[in-house]
């Protein structure tokens, strides 16, 4: 049995889900992967703030604390800036990271995994696009033997749920949103979402790994317009309206697309409801096939960082160019 101290950066929603979920599922990993992972420290902005379930002697202010006392660091504090200098620091230090901060690997990806080469650690990001849906790990292994031709899916989930609460509430914008953040899907300000901007960044870390480093060709349109009217004239088509990325390869590039799109209701994006996601992969090989479920939330999206903090605890020190997905790879 081997013992793995996780530093964990940040205890929000995402963060205090980990530890309830390390908490409940220890015993089953210790059986089954003969590790025992154990949180040592945890990052926190406020530690008076009262956390249920999380010991205080646990948290603290400083993140060199919790970087440098841990074998695995988690980031989940989110934004580039703080938290690219944390995972920079890890890995340096040659700490494997696991990250669900897709703002952070759209904008410095491949400096990051650059970073990891040369230190020898790992990066585990899973979590980064659509919460507990295992949709990085299909395409970076799972289809490794194919060559994929174009990814479309539905990866964000505040739209989604906004759109379809108009659809079946028949309720307009503003009411659909306010539903949506009484329910924690929306920030309260949700710009980021509503403008395409957050879809954009995880279409962009799926077409690097289906793609490589291609020159991205981009085109972004959110739903902050979207009308009831909108809406009504797409069911009499006997369609829906569904905020819909896509990545596909184009002379010179990837061509990445994130804007609403009217479907047909028999379109299998089309049955993807409230806060799941999904996203429908073609391969030359296998053709279609499609991942869905939970795309937001705490459990769902803790428990994709949990997978990627036991594979990475659990598996062996595999040379370097085993372990860095080869579409990261700036050689």
């Amino acid at each position: 049995m081997r013992r793995v101290r996780i530093g964990l950066l940040g205890c929000g929603v995402v963060g205090g889900g980990l530890v309830q979920l390390i908490e409940r599922e220890r015993q089953r990993i210790a059986a089954r992967d003969s590790i025992d992972l154990h949180i040592a420290r945890i990052l926190v902005r406020d530690r008076a703030r009262e956390r249920p379930g999380i010991e205080p002697g646990l948290l603290t202010n400083e993140a060199i604390e919790v970087i440098d006392d841990c074998d695995l660091v988690v980031e989940l504090i989110g934004g580039v800036h703080s938290a690219g200098a944390y995972v920079r620091r890890a890995l340096r230090a040659g700490q494997d990271v696991v990250t669900a901060n897709k703002a952070l690997l759209a904008d410095c990806g491949r400096t990051l995994f650059a970073l990891a080469r040369q230190s020898g650690a790992r990066i585990g990001f899973e979590a980064s696009v659509c919460g507990g849906v295992p949709i990085v790990r299909a395409i970076e292994r799972g289809l490794a033997g194919d060559s994929i031709e174009s990814l479309t899916g539905i990866v964000n989930g505040t739209c989604n749920f906004i759109l379809t609460r108009m659809e079946q509430d028949g309720c307009d914008f503003a009411a659909a949103l306010r539903m949506a953040q009484q329910r924690g899907f929306a920030e309260a300000d949700p710009a980021f979402d509503l403008s395409g901007a957050d879809a954009m960044q995880k279409m962009t870390i799926l077409s690097e790994l289906a793609f490589g480093p291609l020159h991205r060709f981009a085109r972004m349109h959110g739903i902050a317009d979207v009308t009831t009217g909108e809406i009504e004239q797409a069911r009499s088509r006997r369609c829906v309206v569904r905020h819909v990325g896509s990545a596909h390869r184009v002379p010179g590039g990837v061509e990445v697309r994130v804007e609403r799109r009217e479907l047909p209701e028999t379109h299998p994006l089309a049955a993807v409801r409230d806060e799941n996601n999904a996203v429908i992969v073609r391969g030359r090989a296998v053709g279609e096939m499609t991942f869905g479920g939970k795309g937001a939330g705490s459990l769902p999206t803790a428990a994709a960082v949990l997978s990627d903090v036991i594979e990475l605890a659990a598996s062996d020190r595999r040379p370097v160019a085993e372990r860095i997905p080869s579409s990261m790879n700036l050689t």
